[in-house]
């Protein structure tokens, strides 16, 4: 009877310690990264810590769209505190076109007690720029769009529409999606610069992989879209996973006597 119940612990400890070879790998990247030091091109990763965090990026190139390393100070003669080291990531997307950028949470998106965090630069709110946070299933369980001379949340459980409409050339959004459980999270926006302000709302699903677009803009530098330091932690507490385990190899023993 003792042996059966040490082979069932250690297989609930073995299940325990699996899944958490699955968490996202905890990681940062941001522009300044040497990956982007000849430019930022279909298919580079640049994870400064945490080697494949994110995987490659998948940018879609073309005529009249822009994906590049530069300063945010073109955006306005005010700038907000973007830069790494000089440098931000940029997007336009002129006459029509769109121009996106996809990446993965790897390896499965976030699990319970992780979060993702990037931060936004925008000027002008012409056309429509913005960030979609995406589940398992490619679908976006968040979106964040700059447009219509406006800032709106949607696609998210709870706290979708405007945030706030008051314009400033200085503006730098800092975003952050916190996975609380296997069913959703928490998604916050704290607004900085020229205006200040914090916004929250929860979303549905598991945070996986995020898309970042530009389009229907004029391409001025002022219609760019900027954003820079994308963070992924922490790692999950193996002491928490210790103690669901024991938790469990204790309630199995008390229903074997």
């Amino acid at each position: 009877m003792k042996h059966r119940n040490y082979l069932a612990i250690a297989a609930i400890g073995g299940v325990a310690l699996s899944s958490s070879s699955f968490a996202a790998i905890i990681g940062t990247d941001n522009a300044s990264a040497s990956a982007y030091s000849g430019g930022w091109v279909d298919g580079t990763d640049g994870s400064i810590t945490g080697i494949g965090a994110y995987g490659t990026w998948f940018l879609n190139p073309g005529v009249d769209i822009t994906h590049s390393i530069a300063s945010v100070s073109s955006l306005s003669s005010n700038p907000p505190n973007l830069d790494t080291s000089g440098v931000s990531f940029r997007m336009t997307g002129t006459n029509g076109q769109e121009a996106t950028a996809f990446r993965f949470i790897d390896p499965a998106g976030l699990v319970v007690g992780q979060s993702f965090s990037i931060d936004l630069a925008v000027n002008f709110r012409n056309g429509f720029k913005g960030i979609d946070m995406r589940g398992a299933d490619t679908n976006a369980i968040f979106n964040f769009n700059i447009g219509s001379d406006d800032y709106v949340v949607s696609a998210a459980a709870t706290g979708n529409g405007s945030i706030g409409d008051s314009y400033s050339d200085n503006t730098l959004f800092s975003i952050v999606f916190e996975q609380t459980s296997l069913a959703g999270g928490n998604w916050s926006i704290a607004r900085s610069g020229g205006v200040t302000d914090f916004d929250s709302g929860t979303y549905t699903g598991i945070a996986s992989s995020i898309k970042l677009y530009v389009g229907g803009t004029d391409g001025s530098d002022a219609d760019a879209l900027f954003f820079n330091n994308l963070a992924t932690v922490p790692e999950p507490s193996h002491y928490g996973l210790m103690i669901g385990v024991g938790a469990m190899g204790l309630l199995f023993l008390r229903r074997r006597r």
